[in-house]
């Protein structure tokens, strides 16, 4: 088992950032948000759970000053068959989201 990494730059609008398949569970250890902008803006995380259709927020309107950076998650966070987490900032292109976790087959759990 190893931790893998995923990025993204975050914008205006909700962005599919980590996905579980149906043959895969994800635990996501960190989820690490820098404000790479000119200006103090916000951020929003949050994950859809499939088995109950629903969607569900974990960091609502969050401002990151300038500069800054906001650690999302402060634990592992288990995506199961096809969850997913998306993230959006207040301005274009102000946040790179980073993502450390580990792909588990149904198998293994």
């Amino acid at each position: 088992m190893e931790y893998l990494n995923s990025g993204s730059n975050l914008g205006t609008g909700y962005t599919t950032t980590l996905s579980a398949t149906s043959t895969t569970k994800l635990l996501v250890k960190t989820a690490h948000a820098c404000n790479t902008f000119s200006a103090d803006t916000s951020f929003h995380l949050q994950w859809y759970d499939s088995s109950a259709a629903s969607t569900y927020t974990i960091s609502h309107n969050i401002t990151i000053p300038q500069a800054s950076s906001f650690q999302a998650l402060d634990g592992t966070f288990v995506l199961d068959n096809n969850d997913y987490l998306q993230a959006k900032c207040g301005d274009d292109t102000a946040i790179d989201l980073s993502l450390s976790y580990v792909e588990i087959n149904n198998s293994e759990g």
